[in-house]
């Protein structure tokens, strides 16, 4: 008896990791026909953690653990998980708590307040375009660096991002340089973006204080900024000043360029995108 124990337990386990994997997290809703997991369902469908949904001609609503709601907009693809939804192609919006994430191309989204409502596409060229509707939302890369808070009002778009691994991250950001107590600082455009950078640079940048410049650098998250509320480092390798009649756009960040030249044409894109953000169903 003693002996048959150890087998025993072994299907105890093994029975256990079966039933958590089948565990259903949430359902799915739509009017028309849905895919879930490659399988063409019609009416309503049970999610399970890892579930793959994909939309037809007609929109889907997941309801979710703790109140979270999404809907994906047609032609939309993504991969569920209890505690996110990496979106592959097409919108979505939803409503969740600050603990549901959302990944698009790189990019992730929190609700920053409760009762959050967002809306998050993938358009042409992978850019990731992010607009909050109530609420607010915190956008980070994977790395956790922040690169924006999005109000709603101030929706922004992002350049599709570039894998990297470790150390410094290639960013082109636009925004007006301020000095104080010796340093430099770059405020993104608009202030209730709540994402200021200390900017260091070999060369002197005392002409370009209160103007509106464009800089190409990198960011090392590893690297804390000294003081004023700044949340990192921007060590620039290129920075010049935006004159007036010159670029003017609402404020957005681009990673993933080779060079300024590269940026500011993308920067052109995501201008007109943002111009026409709906939201991701109806």
């Amino acid at each position: 008896m003693v002996k048959k124990l150890p087998i025993v337990t072994m299907l105890f386990c093994t029975a256990t990791y079966a039933a958590a994997a089948t565990i259903a997290i949430g359902t799915a809703s739509a009017r028309g026909d849905l895919r879930v997991d490659g399988y063409m369902v019609k009416g309503d469908a049970t999610l399970f953690d890892g579930t793959v949904v994909q939309t037809g001609q007609a929109s889907a609503v997941l309801h979710l653990e703790k109140g979270v709601e999404i809907k994906l907009a047609t032609g939309s693809r993504g991969i569920l998980y209890r505690n996110r939804l990496v979106l592959e192609q097409g919108a979505s919006e939803w409503t969740g708590s600050g603990s549901f994430l959302l990944e698009a191309n790189g990019l992730h989204v929190t609700p920053s307040e409760p009762n959050s409502r967002g809306q998050i596409s993938i358009g042409s060229g992978n850019t990731v375009q992010v607009a909050a509707t109530t609420g607010g939302l915190r956008v980070t890369n994977e790395h956790g660096l922040l690169l924006a808070s999005v109000h709603p009002g101030s929706p922004l778009s992002f350049g599709a991002l570039q894998e990297t691994t470790q150390g410094p991250i290639p960013m082109n950001l636009f925004g007006t340089l301020t000095k104080a107590e010796g340093r430099y600082y770059l405020a993104l455009p608009k202030p209730d973006l709540g994402v200021v950078y200390e900017v260091k640079s070999e060369k002197g940048l005392d002409n370009l204080v209160s103007k509106k410049v464009e800089i190409a650098g990198t960011v090392d998250t590893s690297v804390k900024a000294a003081g004023g509320n700044a949340s990192y480092v921007l060590v620039a390798s290129s920075i010049k000043e935006i004159r007036p009649g010159g670029l003017s756009m609402p404020a957005k960040v681009i990673l993933g360029t080779t060079g300024l030249g590269a940026a500011t044409a993308v920067s052109t894109g995501i201008y007109a995108a943002n111009q026409s953000a709906t939201p991701a169903s109806r």
